[in-house]
């Protein structure tokens, strides 16, 4: 480490070590690990050493085994990497998917199994699972199954061994199955669940086309409906990842999403395993696809299974639900940095009132400019702000000891997500009353504020493969807050040095907003608030030169409204099914360090003039500084 950074990192950790709270968790705000439980459509692998046996040459079996065109990932996969974790199928070493070809939710036998092999339902997977330990609440999980309970029941019903109307109960039996898997997951401690509904089974190319492809269709939409509302019903919140819209939009709309094929088979055979008309994406890879780079312009692998370019689509429909309600949980980190700014002019406000005699009116101008940049280390979206804020005060000297005022201010924000992720624009008006006391070397201020919050233009942009959708959406809100600060000059000559303490109180509310423009990807956002009770203690110092004083101060502060704040969010697609669900947002460390500099005296007798720097350090992840100047007329 170099002596800069020594120096950089020693100060504020001996000005923290004041606080007896404890230094917060990471800023950002990231699941610990990944695991996925389902069938062929999650599977990473479980059958790869079923492969060599099956007469896969040994070259090909490390990048085969998944259902779709190998070597391409699966949506299990790039989750699990865009989080950090290493994937792999559980039968492998630490392997965190325990996705496995051909199971069912809760009943044997399988379907489609490979030759030899056995499959574990989904209940089996989560039992295995549960028995390694204690369950991890910040880790992320997920579940998808339920298509081969079709597949079985149908092809029960095709056989003549079952009724349609049995049909039908087995189907929706299954969804309620489900549940009781998802319930045993937040029974152990399991907080955020992905939940996959049915694709639209009914439009793949085993069945789009045929007479009952409607039958079929239904059946997907009924186990979904069944599923969602029980865990509804149940009080069980999970992340619902609405699959039945998203393949619809895709067979609509192919090209949107780069694609050309929603109806063809990308994989061809595999000789001596498969024929033309047995081709299985189990065995599929690049050397046997039916068209070049058919694995990115194909939707399917085989007869019900998707390709690369699929998953990868897939995978992004997964993130926009997670980081998208984490994007809007930065809108209120705006609201709270537009207030600090009309304090810092207020306080100007005060120190230029003191300047006249008792029975002296003022007016004041002030303006700041703040940055405020968030660069998360890992997958969470990264944001970048600028604001201006306007104020104008009036105060009056009640007395030598008392300085009375009220204030009106008006702040421009201007958020961009990085990655072209999207931007928002936040207007505040804001109205505040003041006071400030001196008496020999003590001095304090308090200040009361409330204001309107004006999200306008929000954006959002959403990528689905190759398609790039803004999703957009306005909404209003409040922030009310609280000032309060004290502190006592010990005066050398010229030369003042003291302490000072100081409390910060907001709170902030954020209206509900729906989204519009990003089809199956739009999202309603609930109502959000963020409380912040912000500590600061330090030291001031200043010394004066005729009319003119400059001045530094330096404080450790301590947020103590610092626990993990969850924004709450549901599809639009699926609001009949009142799907609502949580994940977590934006943490700032709520320890730091805060410096300033500045200097205010008076250019005539009657006109004073302020002006200051600050920034904030030692907070991960974070670049806040700011300019701010104030003039003043006393009359």
């Amino acid at each position: 480490m170099n002596s800069k950074n020594s120096r950089k990192r020693l100060l504020p950790s001996l000005l923290l070590s004041l606080f007896a709270a404890a230094a917060a968790p990471d800023a950002n705000a990231q699941f610990s690990g990944v695991y996925v439980f389902g069938d062929s459509l999650s599977d990473a692998g479980h059958y790869r050493g079923f492969l060599a046996a099956a007469g896969v040459p040994a070259a090909l079996v490390p990048i085969m085994g998944r259902y779709t065109t190998n070597p391409g990932p699966v949506w299990s996969e790039i989750i699990s990497q865009y989080y950090g974790v290493t994937p792999g199928p559980s039968n492998a070493s630490g392997g965190n998917i325990f996705a496995q070809g051909g199971s069912r939710i809760d009943s044997l036998p399988g379907v489609n199994i490979p030759p030899g092999q056995t499959s574990r339902p989904i209940s089996t997977q989560v039992t295995e699972f549960l028995a390694r330990g204690a369950v991890d609440p910040g880790a992320l999980y997920a579940m998808w199954g339920g298509a081969n309970d079709v597949f079985y029941n149908l092809a029960a019903f095709s056989g003549g061994a079952i009724t349609q109307a049995q049909l039908q109960t087995n189907v929706l039996a299954a969804a309620t199955a489900e549940i009781g898997q998802i319930g045993r997951l937040r029974a152990a401690g399991a907080q955020y669940i992905l939940v996959f509904g049915l694709p639209n089974i009914g439009g793949a190319p085993a069945f789009a086309g045929t007479p009952t492809s409607g039958a079929v269709s239904a059946l997907s939409a009924g186990y979904n409906t069944t599923l969602f509302t029980g865990l509804r019903g149940l009080g069980i919140n999970v992340i619902p990842v609405d699959t039945f819209a998203l393949f619809n939009e895709i067979v609509a709309s192919p090209a949107a999403f780069g694609l050309t094929n929603t109806t063809g088979m990308a994989c061809g055979a595999f000789p001596p395993v498969t024929t033309p008309a047995t081709a299985n994406s189990l065995f599929c890879y690049t050397g046997n696809l039916v068209a070049p780079n058919a694995d990115r312009t194909y939707a399917f692998a085989d007869s019900v299974h998707p390709t690369t370019a699929s998953h990868a689509i897939l995978a992004d429909f997964v993130k926009s639900l997670i980081e998208g309600p984490s994007q809007y949980g930065l809108l209120a980190e705006g609201a709270v940095q537009a207030r600090e700014s009309h304090i810092r002019s207020i306080s100007d406000g005060i120190a230029q009132g003191r300047q006249k005699s008792a029975g002296k009116w003022g007016v004041f101008f002030g303006g700041d400019q703040t940055n405020f940049d968030v660069d998360f280390a890992t997958a969470a979206p990264s944001l970048e702000t600028s604001s201006r804020a306007g104020t104008i005060g009036v105060t009056l000297r009640a007395s030598d000891s008392v300085v009375l005022g009220a204030a009106y201010g008006h702040s421009r924000n201007r958020g961009t997500f990085n990655d072209n992720l999207g931007d928002y624009k936040l207007g505040e008006h804001v109205f505040s009353a003041f006071a400030g006391l001196r008496m020999g070397g003590f001095h304090g201020a308090a200040m009361a504020s409330i204001g309107d919050l004006e999200l306008g233009g929000v954006k959002r942009h959403v990528r689905l493969g190759t398609a790039l959708r803004t999703a957009e959406s306005n909404t209003e809100g409040t922030n009310s807050s609280f000032y309060l600060t004290a502190g006592y000059d010990f005066a050398i000559g010229r030369f003042t040095i003291g302490p000072v303490v100081s409390l910060t109180t907001q709170n902030v509310s954020i209206n509900a907003l729906e989204e519009s423009g990003a089809g199956v990807a739009n999202l309603r956002i609930n109502e959000q608030s963020r409380k912040s009770e912000v500590w600061s203690l330090g030291a001031r110092a200043s010394m004066t030169f005729g009319n003119w004083t400059p001045w530094v101060r330096i404080t450790a502060d301590e947020e103590q409204r610092d626990n993990m704040r969850n924004i709450s969010a549901m599809p639009i697609s699926m609001a009949a099914t009142g799907s609502s669900y949580e994940v977590p947002t934006f943490r700032p460390d709520s320890s730091y360090l805060t410096w300033s500099v500045g200097v205010t005296g008076m250019i005539t007798p009657d006109i004073g003039l302020s002006a200051g720097y600050y920034q904030v350090d030692s907070r991960n992840g974070i670049k806040q500084d700011g300019w701010n100047g104030l003039i003043s007329f006393h009359f």
